[in-house]
């Protein structure tokens, strides 16, 4: 049955399609709409000068003009892996996104982990501001669709120790603490700390210790891993010809800065990481999600971030 068939014999059943269609699609623009003027989307450049995400683009170079424009930056590098030794280039960095959000100071400061075992200090320094928006993001999404898409298996408490598991599975599908740092305090990101048998990242990340500053910021920084079923059916159908690969893995980090003394700056960054040589195959590929997959990507980003906000004012 043809298109035009199908309206001409059930013209209330497509009136209804197309109703719910159109009234979807309102609602999904409207909802990105504010959801954009809450959580606005920013450049690299915007993100604290210590930023470990910032320093890991910027610093890594080694970018060349047959890398594609990835999505969210204007230029890649090539990343080694991490157990790599010789430094070989396994992976590249095919989209980035950046959110910010100014909130009262005190808004961070009250806010009451629902894990009664984590022990998160109660002050106004960047840090345990920091602190508790990581617990109050985690909090958020448990409650969402994320937790039961990654079927979050034997969490153990909140913990900023490098390799603690935050959600997903230990093994497969899942997201780890790389490490915390604080300008204020001098102390940066030692990503060297991961300890032996930790989940690893793909890709190599290095510390931010040389672009510490003074002024009062801080961050933690996550990594985690895409299962590795939904990755090689991908790149399965991707090598007989689909233009598109998903990542392999990537990073997020969550910055709070202190802007003044009643007002701190919320900053959510996810890097992904794409594999170069996917399968094994002997030439670069530098495949990426379509532009269509990464705004939605985006969407969710800004989804997951006003969770966290919404979560800090109810206060637990």
């Amino acid at each position: 049955m043809s298109l035009l068939s199908f309206f001409q014999n059930q013209p209330r059943l497509a009136s209804g399609i197309v109703s719910l269609t159109t009234v979807g699609a309102v609602v999904a623009y409207w909802s990105k709409r504010e959801l954009s003027k809450t959580c606005r989307r920013v450049p690299l450049s915007a993100l604290p000068a210590a930023s470990a995400c910032r320093n890991f683009i910027k610093g890594e170079g080694d970018a060349t003009s047959i890398i594609p424009t990835p999505r969210g930056l204007e230029k890649s590098a090539l990343l080694s892996s991490w157990s790599s030794e010789d430094g070989d280039k396994t992976h590249w960095i095919p989209s980035f996104v950046a959110l910010q959000v100014d909130v009262p100071v005190s808004l961070l400061a009250r806010y009451k982990h629902r894990d009664a075992g984590s022990d998160l200090a109660d002050n106004h320094d960047a840090f345990p501001l920091m602190q508790h928006l990581v617990a109050a993001f985690l909090d958020a999404r448990s409650t969402g669709p994320d937790s039961w898409l990654l079927d979050d298996k034997d969490v153990p408490p909140l913990a900023f120790a490098p390799g603690a598991q935050l959600f997903g599975a230990k093994s497969g599908q899942g997201a780890f603490m790389l490490g915390a740092w604080a300008s204020a305090k001098g102390k940066y990101l030692r990503p060297s700390d991961l300890p032996e048998g930790a989940a690893l990242p793909v890709c190599a990340f290095p510390s931010n210790e040389k672009v510490m500053r003074d002024a009062d910021a801080a961050g933690a920084v996550m990594y985690w891993r895409a299962g590795t079923g939904a990755v090689r059916a991908v790149d399965n159908v991707a090598s007989y010809g689909l233009p598109w690969r998903i990542m392999d893995g990537g990073f997020q980090e969550f910055m709070v800065e202190k802007v003044s003394k009643e007002t701190a700056r919320v900053t959510y960054v996810t890097v992904e990481a794409g594999n170069l040589y996917p399968g094994g195959q002997s030439e670069r590929d530098f495949k990426m999600l379509p532009w269509l997959a990464y705004e939605l990507h985006v969407f969710y980003a800004q989804y997951l971030l006003y969770n966290a906000i919404r979560r800090l004012r109810k206060g637990q």
